[in-house]
This record gives C-alpha cells, structure tokens and sequence, in this order.
C-alpha cells in the first residue's frame, strides 16, 4: 500500500511539473515556447505568416483573416478574444455586413458568406474566374461583385442563391484586374487595372465600359466617398481623386516614398482622406488643398490594408507582417507595446548577464531586463537601421553598425550619441570590440575591415583582402588576431597588432555569415549560405571538421568555455553542436520567423536569439 501511494504521488508531482513547463509565459502572459524563459518584444497582432484582409466590426472589435481562420482583437485592450476557423481552403478579401453578423469572403475559387453569430456557412458557390482575386457586397448586401486577375473578368452575383447576374471580360481593356468597388447606388463598377489607364467603369445592367481612365502603372486600392460622389485611388506614382460624374480628377496626393500608394481610406470628417505606402508610412492629408496634416510609421513597410474605426478615430493597417491601430488624431499607437518594429539583426549581454541589448531594422537599439522582460532604455539614431552591434567590455557603451555605413557608438546609460565614424560604404554588417575594449572592429559591404581607436574618429587601419563585402568579424581572446568572413566564401585570420593578413582559409561553398572564435582561441568556427558550420584549426589554417545543418545559417555564437556552439538561420531552428566531436546536441524552437543573432550570457547559462519576427527569446541551457 505504502508503494502504490509513493507511486500515486510520484505521478502527481510529474504531471504537476509537466503542467508548471507546458504554462510557461512571458511577461504578458503569452505562451513561451519549450526552454525558452522570457520573451522581449511580443508577438500579439504580429502575423508573419500573412494577412489577407483586416476590418472593424461595428463594436470597434478587429477581425483579422489569416489562413483558413478569423481572429478576433480586443482592440483597445490589445488581446485577441476568439479564433475560428472559417474554410478549410483559406480566405481573403473579407467584408463585414453592416449589422456585423456576416463575413463575406474569397475562399479558394468560391464565394463564402459566414455566421459570425452562428460560426457557421451560410452561403458558398463558385465564380468559374480564373485566379479569382477579389469580392465585395452591394450596397443592400443581396448581391456581390467579383474580379478575376487573369485574364481580366468581373461578375455580379445574387447572395442567396449564387445565380450569375453578369460577367464581364475585360481583356481588350486591361492586361489584369485586381480590387473592385461598386458605384453609386450599386448599378456600375469600378474596377483597378494594369497597365496604362487604370480604372475602368462599367455598367452592371449591359455590361458596358463607361469609362477607361488615370494614366499610371497600376492601381493597387480604391474607395468611393460617403456620398457617392467622388472616387479614391491609390496607384504606382500616387493617390488621386476624381469626381465620378464627368470623371474629372480633382486633386493627386504624391511626394510618397517609393511612390507606389498601396491603400486609400476616407476619414469620417469628409475633407480628410489617408494613403498608406511602401515606406510603412501613413499620411492624413486634408484632401480639398492636397496638403498633408500628419504623417506616421507604424510599419517597417509596404502599408496595404487600412480601415477606418466605426467612430472615426482610430485607423487599422497591416504592413510588413504587423497589423497596427493608431490614433488618428496624433498618429500615435493605442496599445504602446514594448517592442521593435522592424527585424531584430544583433543582440549582446551586458556583462552583468541580466541585461540585453538588440539592435533592430526600425533604427532603434532596446536594453532589456530579463527578468521582467521590461525595456529599460531605447535609443534612437541608428539610421536606416541597425545591422550589428557590440557591447563594449565593460558595459557602458554600444556601437551599432547602420545600414547608412555610419559605425556609432552610443552611451547605454543614457543613450547619448558619442561619436560617429565614417569610412565604410553600404551596410556595417559586423562590429566587436576587443576584449581590454581599446579597440572596435567593424566591416562592411565595402569589402573592408576596418580598425578603430577608442578616442578617434577615422581609422586607424583598413585591412583588405576580401572580394565582396565582409559579412562578419570576431576578435580572439587574447586580442591578437581577428576573424573575418565575406562573401567570396573565405574566412581570413588576421593579426591585429601588424594589421595584415596571416591566412585565408577555403571550405564553404557560399557567403560566410558568421564567424567565432572557440576553444581558447584554438579553433574557429564559420557557418553560411551553404548550410553548414565548419570548424577550423588556426593553427593550420584547415578545415577540421563540418557540421551540416540544412539551413542558410546566418549567426552562430560559442559557449564561453568554447566546447559547444549554437547556429541558426533561415529555418528558424536554433541547433546546439558539440565541438569537441561535431555532434548535434540540441535544439530550440519558437520563433517564427528567420533567426538572425544570437549570444551567450558571459556564465553560459542562458542563450538569447533575435528573429526577423521582431522578437527576443531568452532560453535556459541546461
């Protein structure tokens, strides 16, 4: 008896202790992946795998279409409320009715109209169009209008019954069609085309082309104004309005980054108007002088999608993988998240090992708490973004290497700039200091390394010797020799005092990402675009041994006592080798988009990743 209760209990304790691990959150209470401890950033509203539609319901509530699914958002409140799962074929181009009860979509090559209250079909047939592209409800919501891209067509259909009213076939008019809105009173269409005259009108009753119209590439979104009497297009060069009766253009909104206008919206006061771009910027512009009243970045790019709160004071966007709600009177966001925008391309422990700093493509550098997963600092500055960094060996300062081929080296108690140096062209892809920190290295598309004082701004030495850009750097433990690895697929050790090269080491088939030093310095370690981790002997300058991981690799980092190595890439797995024999010892997973920088806490007890998914994870190594 006294065994089976020991027993008894033993298998409470398990399933406790399972239940403890598989409850595993961050701090706001978000599930954490297996071995992870802590995640930086958040992942709530982030959708890398794609977006196909966003809209408000009449509450204020978000709905996001994503996959075969709708996720419904709190919106005020930042928490998504509900899944469910809508078609097993996927959807797109959702529209909500105006009671909020129905979604219309694209699902697959059919038509689908879905409960929201019942969570159930309630009408679902097909268009025969080929790459059926776009749906939308009449102006009762008895009928519905759809596109097909290639070759161009339009149809009108009854909801109830599926019955075709028309079809069009636009192929004399448009090489494509893409999005179509219905006109006053739901009797003609307008629909956005490719190339050359780019919105075509027709008449839903003959079928007739009204009008061929707007001399431009494409025409990527449009929208008709409250009262019916104007019609807003965004297209490759810019955004323009026009006066539906006698289709005179009123008034074009340009000057947009990149050009391209990818969305358009009508704000509820009716002299306002907004365009979203490929910048990630949206503008407010009073729509009557073409004059732009506020301008924002809630995305890192490519704005697509944007809709206006039932109250008018809010505005829904998704670009570059996030959907974001802003103020529209101040453009601010109304859940301020602790987060970066943009991928997370470096990250480095403060050598108290309770501190992390990422440097991200938003041009912004974080330092985090670990504990609390709190941000303690953001510093701004590093423009165009930052694509590596380094902590310096005593903790008090950052440098950053910028896509704009500025190196800049901030002050982590403040966050003041210290000094700016200039010499590199195009990105600085790497940048370590050495270990007494007297000296930072850096390198550069350029094809350069370049060695820098500690108290001057130009170079002290430039080492060349790659062909290509240097992708990577890392100083050895006894600051003697630094590592280099390019694009023309060679790692090259260098002597740091005589600022020449000792030797090129030739093994990869392809860019080398990343480079590290390990085993004291007596090995080096290199992974890249073909997939592998190759461990050299320095003595020699041979390859030693190599570790395929089946994955475009583009950071590693070495455990301080230099026996392990973790290495990451493209497949978003973040795999643990053995040095000493070269074999796979582990793996995390969690992140949901590429890895692209890794580190080891300076006692080796915890590892943190940073991913294009704009987050960190924090992970415990056992």
């Amino acid at each position: 008896m006294r065994v089976e209760l020991l027993l008894s209990l033993a298998s409470i304790m398990v399933l406790t202790m399972t239940a403890v691990a598989q409850e595993a959150t961050d701090s706001l209470g978000d599930a954490l992946p297996e071995g992870a401890i802590q995640r930086l950033g958040t992942l709530r509203m982030k959708y890398t795998g794609g977006v196909s539609d966003i809209r408000y319901l009449p509450d204020g509530r978000g709905v996001v279409a994503t996959g075969s699914s709708i996720h419904i958002w709190d919106l005020a409140a930042g928490e998504k409320v509900a899944t469910h799962k809508v078609s097993d074929s996927g959807v797109g181009c959702m529209q909500v009715s105006k009671d909020g009860t129905r979604l219309l979509f694209r699902s697959g090559g059919d038509v689908l109209e879905w409960s929201l209250a019942e969570q159930k079909e309630l009408h679902r047939f097909p268009t025969n169009q080929a790459a059926f592209r776009w749906v939308f409800y009449s102006p009762d919501e008895t009928r519905v209008l759809t596109t097909g891209t290639t070759p161009p067509s339009i149809k009108e259909f009854e909801l109830a019954t599926g019955k075709e009213l028309i079809a069009i076939d636009g192929s004399d008019d448009a090489a494509t069609f893409y999005k179509a809105v219905y006109g006053p009173g739901g009797k003609t269409a307008f629909v956005g085309a490719g190339y050359e005259e780019v919105v075509c009108h027709y008449d839903l009753a003959t079928g007739e082309k009204l009008k061929q119209f707007l001399k431009n590439y494409c025409a990527y979104d449009m929208c008709l104004s409250p009262d019916e009497e104007r019609l807003l297009v965004g297209s490759r060069s810019y955004a323009s309005e026009w006066k539906i009766d006698g289709y005179e253009e009123l008034k074009r909104f340009g000057g947009h980054h990149g050009g391209a206008v990818n969305s358009v919206a009508y704000c509820h006061e009716p002299e306002q108007i907004l365009t979203g771009s490929r910048d990630g910027s949206i503008r407010r512009w009073n729509r009557e002088e073409a004059k732009v009243l506020l301008r924002w970045f809630p995305h890192e790019r490519y704005v697509t999608i944007q809709r206006v709160s039932p109250d008018g004071k809010w505005v829904l966007s998704y670009g570059g993988g996030l959907v974001a709600e802003s103020d529209l009177a101040t453009g601010e966001a109304r859940v301020k998240w602790e987060r970066h925008s943009g991928a997370v391309n470096g990250v480095a422990f403060l050598p108290d090992g309770q501190h992390v700093l990422s440097g991200s493509a938003d041009g912004t550098l974080r330092l985090w708490d670990i504990t609390s997963g709190a941000t303690v600092r953001v510093i701004e500055g590093a423009k165009l973004g930052a694509w590596s960094i380094a902590v310096s060996p005593d903790g008090t300062k950052a440098a950053a290497g910028c896509k704009d081929g500025m190196l800049r080296e901030f002050d982590l108690a403040d966050g003041t700039l210290i000094r700016e140096l200039a010499g590199h062209l195009g990105y600085v892809r790497s940048v370590a200091y050495t270990h007494d920190g007297s000296r930072l290295i850096s390198s550069a598309d350029d094809g350069s390394v370049r060695i820098w004082a500690a108290d001057e701004e130009a170079a002290v030495a430039v080492l060349q010797g790659h062909r290509g850009g240097v992708l990577a750097v890392a100083v050895s433990p006894d600051d003697k020799l630094v590592l280099s690895g390019g694009r023309d697929g060679t790692v090259r050790v260098w002597d740091l005092a005589a600022e020449k090269e000792l030797k090129k080491m030739e093994g990869h088939r392809g860019w080398v990402n990343c480079v590290a030093f390990a085993a004291g310095g007596r090995y080096a370690v290199s992974g890249g675009r073909d997939a592998r981790v190759i461990r050299w002997n320095l003595g020699s300058g041979k390859l030693a041994d190599e570790m395929p991981q089946g994955t475009w690799l583009k950071t590693l980092a070495t455990s301080p006592d230099g026996a392990q190595v973790y290495a990451a890439g493209d497949d978003k797995v973040i795999v643990r080798w053995d040095l000493a024999n070269c074999e796979q010892i582990g793996t995390f997973k969690g992140h949901q988009s590429r890895v692209d920088a890794l580190a080891v806490s300076p006692d080796g007890k915890l590892l943190v990743s940073g991913s294009a998914d704009t987050t960190l994870l924090v992970w415990e190594l056992e």
